[in-house]
């Protein structure tokens, strides 16, 4: 009798215990020991991602790329180089103006948006520069720039003179210019300008032996402005002189300044046949609308 009850405990022990484990626990030990595990089911399919369409989505809104990129680096790298220009949003919020302009008032445009008194794309600019070349030799030099948006008209006079013979030399050059530039947060943070330039240049000089000479100039003006205080500009310009000898004048400066005035110092120098001529540091501001 007394071993008919143990045998029953046991039994009700044994059928407790497997009631009680869990069913998953069971199973995978039977498939463990049997060999017959059931195969993994297939991963999901990850749903694709599309190529950005904005710079935003592919780089972010500002240099740091963003984590909901393209399908490929090159992808982004695309849509933020060559896509995200042509697909500026004005309502983007990282694309919002100083002084509490926000770009979201202003409709979807090709064209960035810009301040009055800002150096680059200005409505009106004015620049005098006074470079010393060696120590004879000074030069006064006066910009005006006109235009709006992508149209603009560059003009610009240097007179050079030698006060040990009192020879001068005069350059004047006039550029109409088509440029692009102005507020890209989504592009580049600051301000900047790129513009591409067609026009004439003439030399003449108070030498009554020689005759003052005309010719096809170009220019490829360069702005870019990274805090609303500083900016580096390179002016690189090309014209021809006598017997068509061509003339590289290159400008490079920095400016210190808030909107509509800039304290400006650069260096300029001139190539000719090889050589460098007239090249020296010079100073000047700018007033700028």
């Amino acid at each position: 009798m007394a071993m008919h009850l143990h045998k029953g405990l046991l039994v009700l022990l044994l059928a407790t215990c497997a009631a009680t484990a869990p069913a998953g626990k069971l199973k995978e030990f039977a498939q463990q020991a049997t060999g017959k595990e059931e195969p993994a089911p297939p991963p999901a399919k990850e749903k694709p991602k599309a190529y950005a369409t904005s710079a935003t989505e592919s780089f972010g809104t500002g240099t740091y790329p963003s984590e909901t990129g393209g399908q490929s680096f090159l992808g982004g790298f695309y849509a933020w180089l060559v896509a995200g220009p042509l697909a500026y949003r004005h309502d983007d919020p990282a694309g919002s103006l100083r002084d509490g302009q926000d770009a979201a008032d202003g409709p979807l445009g090709f064209f960035p948006r810009h301040l009055p008194g800002e150096a680059t794309v200005p409505y009106a600019r004015f620049d005098y520069n006074w470079q010393h070349v060696d120590g004879d030799i000074d030069a006064d030099d006066v910009r005006v720039e006109l235009g709006y948006k992508p149209f603009a008209v560059h003009l610009r006079t240097t007179r050079y003179a030698d006060a040990s013979d009192g020879f001068e030399l005069d350059i004047d050059q006039v550029y109409g210019v088509l440029r692009y530039g102005g507020y890209r947060p989504d592009f580049l943070p600051g301000t900047f300008e790129a513009g591409l330039g067609l026009g004439a240049s003439r030399i003449g000089t108070n030498d009554s032996s020689s005759s003052d000479e005309s010719g096809i100039a170009f220019t490829i003006p360069l702005k870019y402005y990274p805090a609303e205080f500083f900016g580096i500009e390179f002016r690189p310009a090309w014209y021809t002189w006598f017997e068509d000898r061509r003339v590289g004048d290159y400008d490079l400066s920095a400016s210190v300044g808030w909107r509509f005035v800039q304290v400006r110092g650069g260096y300029r120098w001139m190539t000719l046949s090889g050589k460098t001529w007239n090249d020296g540091p010079y100073a000047g501001f700018s007033a700028s609308f």
